[in-house]
């Protein structure tokens, strides 16, 4: 593969649930890329789309954007074997604090999905297959009304 091919199929950063392309002249595509996991959105994924929406925000060349799934299906939501744990032993002393400290980390995930209504250019969902738990709320809702 050449330098330059290379850096048409991944411009910018290189993610490891995501696989960003130039797919024509200032449309980008934003590929979930998690095929062996039916896309199921781990620690990673919550990471790099909050990074990946900010670059392409700030991106002059980019004017529109494209999201999609890799494989079967657009996703499978939350990864549960990797990231239940991580809402069932939530930190706290008490219930309130417990709920507090909960709120507050489902209010950091919320960022990956609002980070695609505050992004600039329209982003377009092409959902396949299934689109369960998290996919459906956040990320197959694009365009519904």
């Amino acid at each position: 593969m050449s330098a330059e091919t290379a850096k048409r199929q991944s411009p910018g950063r290189n993610f490891e649930t995501l696989r960003v392309t130039p797919e024509r002249d200032h449309v980008l595509h934003v590929e979930l890329h998690r095929p062996e996991k039916r896309n199921a959105m781990n620690m990673a994924f919550w990471r790099e789309m909050v990074e990946c929406f900010s670059d392409i925000g700030k991106d002059s060349s980019c004017r529109a954007v494209v999201i999609s799934g890799a494989g079967k299906i657009f996703t499978a939501g939350i990864d549960l074997v990797e990231m239940g744990s991580d809402f069932l032993m939530v930190e706290g002393e008490d219930a309130a604090r417990k709920a507090w400290n909960l709120r507050q980390k489902i209010c950091q995930y919320q960022e990956t999905f609002s980070v695609l209504e505050k992004c600039p250019k329209p982003v377009i969902a092409a959902v396949h297959g299934a689109c369960i738990g998290a996919g459906e709320l956040g990320l197959g809702g694009l365009g519904r009304g």
